[in-house]
């Protein structure tokens, strides 16, 4: 993968690699400002943190970009998790590790954060 909760009742999270998916949801933090790659061009996403203009953007290609197009407020991780897996034809066993470092990933970088709503 490029670059570098909340529990929902009857859904049992993911493992792959000894990691565990957690039925989070996430969602783009409002500080993060980003241009998707337009319709027929290789999927890529330019993210900028708008609370730390110092820092240079965040380019996110391939599977990365499809898992920041599912950080949308909405999936949980474990359904990212399936939606990657069913675009690249593999168990989710086998994107699940990478899932997890990934989002953690943005969460650190104060990209994406928990969705409280949900």
């Amino acid at each position: 993968m490029a670059d570098d909760g909340s529990a929902e009742a009857g859904v049992t999270p993911l493992t792959g690699d000894g990691v565990s998916i957690a039925p989070t949801v996430w969602r783009r933090a409002t500080s993060a400002a980003y241009v998707e790659s337009p319709p027929g061009a290789p999927e890529r996403v330019v993210v900028v943190d708008l609370d730390h203009l110092d820092l240079p953007p965040y380019v996110f290609e391939g599977s990365a970009a499809q898992v920041w197009a599912c950080v949308d407020g909405e999936r949980t991780e474990t359904e990212i998790v399936t939606d990657l897996a069913d675009a690249y034809e593999v168990p989710a066993e086998v994107v699940a590790g990478d899932v997890r470092q990934f989002v953690d990933r943005l969460r650190d970088l104060g990209l994406i954060v928990a969705d409280a709503g949900n």
